[in-house]
């Protein structure tokens, strides 16, 4: 059991005045589901090598909000109001003119094996970190690298957003095991026979696809995930049997499949699939979002108006995107800005704000709590946060270290999980986020760092 304690020191350069303010923390369940074993895809040389040591690798990173987080023990990542203030990264300093970011002490942090406990110490300069501070958490290292986005840096190549947990010969989307015409939207569909991923579901053992069967219709297909279960029977590393196919109901309006999209939305357990007749779509023009409800297979279909004044993409297998009641899309013509759009009233349209990205080149990938994650290749990654309609870099440059755009297919109630494919000719395994919450340290009241003053904050975890 860990138990966590947080001082703050701001310190008046012109006065060397000094306010301190200590508080304790609580543990989030982060770090148990990162240990959690994954059927038989988890290896444990993984965590016995390239994660150690834990408190540097998990822990050594520090990020501070604005406001309050949450104190719920599963929930690992601040809602999309709250604004990233400061944060720093276990064994770096700040040679940028990036202000957020602090430094670490490697003076002052100290890991006591006697008396069990790990100190962090931070220290922030002047120009870095200011204004109100409400939470302060620990989180993954490249976490640390104002990894909720930056407004003022450029991002660091070498680190990524994502820690890959595991390769995977399970491979969920290769036809040749699994058995079936499986694929992801990497790849593209063929109507009445492509099985497309969109998600996983670690506690029913079972992976979820979708099938058009035609213009009116809708199968979806259940096929073991050999993540709880393996069967003396079957060849899992050719095989993902069927566990059960199922007809939804005839749709009231019929499929555009001329260009199509489609993602899973964790806010409220849907599937979203988005088709269009048209790569780009003119203003005035339609297009169709069709929701799926994961359990009771319920159907709703929203026929969207772009009711923006610009082309919109609506092609490929990428574009279109809905998360929370909205739709989101790239404008056709440079800089390609982003749009969302209210499924259920297309007049409420809003351009989101760049900040800190001339072009969005990238396609979104997956959403957490609000903020979409954006990626284009190796070369550019952003994050759209939809309570502030504004989209910019976090400071690292990807998701993965890959030259490829590869497909992320989400597991159910997980979010730290993710399962990553190139389509129907490679898998590139399992990953998880690394800007999670392990400890979460609301203040007693929020405390304001000013241009006048330093900061040092000091974190402790003690192993009870």
């Amino acid at each position: 059991m860990l138990k966590g304690t947080t001082r703050i020191e701001l310190t008046d350069v012109n006065t060397g005045e000094v306010e301190t303010y200590q508080n304790s923390n609580m543990v989030t369940n982060a770090l148990r589901d990162i240990l959690k074993p994954l059927g038989l895809s988890k290896r444990p040389n993984r965590f016995l090598n390239e994660f150690v040591p834990y408190y540097e690798k998990l822990l050594g990173g520090i990020l501070c909000f604005d406001r309050e987080i949450p104190e719920n023990a599963d929930g690992y990542y601040p809602p999309a109001d709250a604004n990233l203030v400061g944060c720093a990264s276990h064994g770096m300093q700040n040679n940028t003119k990036n202000t957020f970011r602090g430094g670490f002490n490697q003076t002052e942090s100290e890991v006591n094996l006697k008396d069990r406990y790990v100190k962090y110490v931070y220290d922030f300069a002047t120009s870095q970190a200011n204004g109100t501070i409400a939470s302060i958490c620990l989180t993954h290292r490249n976490g640390g690298l104002t990894s909720y986005g930056s407004k003022n840096t450029s991002p660091i190549r070498d680190n990524l957003l994502m820690q890959s947990i595991a390769e995977d010969n399970l491979q969920y989307v290769y036809p040749d095991r699994t058995g079936a015409s499986t694929s992801s939207r990497y790849s593209g569909m063929t109507i009445g026979k492509t099985e497309l991923i969109f998600l996983i579901d670690r506690a029913k053992d079972c992976v979820y696809y979708f099938k058009v069967a035609d213009k009116n219709h809708i199968h979806i297909t259940k096929r073991r995930a050999f993540l709880k279960t393996v069967s003396i029977l079957d060849n899992i590393y050719t095989t993902k049997p069927l566990i059960e196919e199922i007809e939804l109901a005839e749709l009231s309006s019929e499929l555009q499949i001329g260009y199509w999209s489609y993602n899973y939305d964790p806010s409220n357990d849907c599937l979203y699939i988005c088709t269009s007749s048209n790569s780009r779509t003119a203003p005035e023009g339609k297009f169709l979002i069709t929701e799926i409800k994961v359990d009771t297979w319920k159907i709703k279909q929203y026929e969207i108006t772009n009711t923006t004044d610009k082309y919109l993409r609506t092609e490929g297998n990428w574009g279109m995107f809905v998360t929370e009641g909205y739709l989101l899309l790239r404008g056709y013509d440079a800089p390609y800005d982003v749009y969302k759009i209210q499924i259920t009233n297309s007049a409420n349209v809003v351009k989101l704000k760049r900040t800190n990205v001339t072009n969005i080149n990238g396609v979104p990938k997956f959403v957490i709590n609000g903020r979409v994650y954006y990626e284009y290749s190796y070369e550019q990654l952003l994050i759209a946060d939809l309570a502030t309609n504004e989209i910019m870099p976090p400071e690292t440059q990807t998701l993965f270290n890959s030259s490829y755009t590869m497909s992320v297919t989400p597991v159910r109630n997980e979010p730290l999980i993710y399962f990553c494919d190139y389509g129907t000719w490679s898998t590139s395994g399992w990953y998880m986020m690394c800007n999670y919450l392990a400890t979460i340290n609301n203040l007693d009241a929020p405390v304001t760092k000013t241009a006048d003053k330093t900061m040092k904050i000091t974190y402790i975890l003690q192993e009870q």
